[in-house]
């Protein structure tokens, strides 16, 4: 015999048939005891109207009807299988940090449930728990992401049968209060900027230089030319500026930046400064720690 999950309430069986049988009785173990819940002439049978999430087992045994009376066989091997859980309820993201989300839904009858993220073009699972909770981590500050979870009931054999997934529900982690990739690259582009407007020189002789026609043709493409041209082991600077991991806001960097910057070109302005950031996350000769290292390279 076997059996098939159906839904959180429906469970079909199936069988090989026996020769001379007219039908069969299909038995479900309660407090000990196979009671009849179907009686069927082909050889199988759906059994309905079960509790979600529970496990079950049966038995089936063949008749033959003799002068009027049903004559029965001996039962089967008992098969033990389960409903499904029915669809989870209630997912929503109960806190969030900078880093993680903690999810939570409500109780169902299941063994555990699965949790799964959206990742873009496919949901992945990411975990598992027997618990209402799921905090997950590791996630980027600022970002949205979406989630769903699924109830799973495990049978006498291991087997697993799923319910319905819930709805999504989307979590926005919060934001850092250290500095984060995307903000060093926004004063990147904020001073790479301010460098351009300074260079002054640039601006008015660009043509004259021997690379224009040949490797640039505009002002713009000779400051693109630099800028992916210049790096810290190939060109000059007087000094190596650094950013620990630690620190908590730019705007004072930035600042800081700028005045130097337009020193550098009251000192020399016959060059463009192309501003250059390296993440050090092992470290740099002018600081030990984790850090972004910043030159201005000419």
């Amino acid at each position: 015999m076997r059996a098939k999950t159906i839904s959180n309430s429906k469970i079909k069986l199936s069988w090989n048939s026996v020769s001379g049988a007219d039908g069969y009785s299909v038995g479900m173990r309660k407090n000990g005891v196979y009671n009849e819940v179907a009686d069927v002439t082909e050889t199988n049978a759906v059994v309905s109207g079960l509790p979600n999430a529970t496990r079950e087992s049966f038995k089936i045994r063949a008749y033959s009807i003799v002068d009027g009376s049903k004559q029965y066989g001996n039962w089967s091997d008992g098969v033990a299988t389960a409903t499904a859980p029915q669809k989870a309820k209630g997912l929503n993201v109960s806190s969030v940090t900078e880093s993680s989300i903690i999810l939570s839904w409500d109780k169902i009858g299941c063994n555990e449930y699965v949790i799964y993220k959206d990742n873009g073009e496919s949901w992945s699972e990411i975990g598992r728990t027997a618990d209402t909770q799921f905090t997950v981590k590791n996630l980027n500050a600022e970002t949205s992401y979406n989630f769903k979870i699924q109830a799973v009931k495990i049978d006498d054999a291991k087997f697993e049968h799923y319910g319905e997934e819930s709805d999504f529900v989307t979590g926005t982690t919060s934001r850092s209060d250290k500095i984060t990739q995307a903000d060093i690259d926004a004063m990147k582009a904020e001073l790479t900027a301010y460098s351009r407007e300074k260079a002054e020189y640039i601006k008015e002789h660009y043509t004259e230089f021997w690379k224009y026609g040949i490797d640039y043709n505009t002002l713009e493409e000779y400051f693109v030319m630099l800028e992916n041209k210049l790096v810290p082991d190939e060109s000059s600077y007087d000094a190596v500026y650094a950013i620990p991991y630690t620190q908590k806001g730019l705007a004072d960097t930035i600042a800081l930046y700028k005045r130097k910057l337009d020193y550098l070109y009251e000192t020399r302005g016959d060059v463009y400064y192309v501003v250059y950031i390296e993440d050090c996350p092992n470290g740099h000769l002018v600081n030990s720690n984790p850090c972004w290292a910043t030159y201005f390279l000419y």
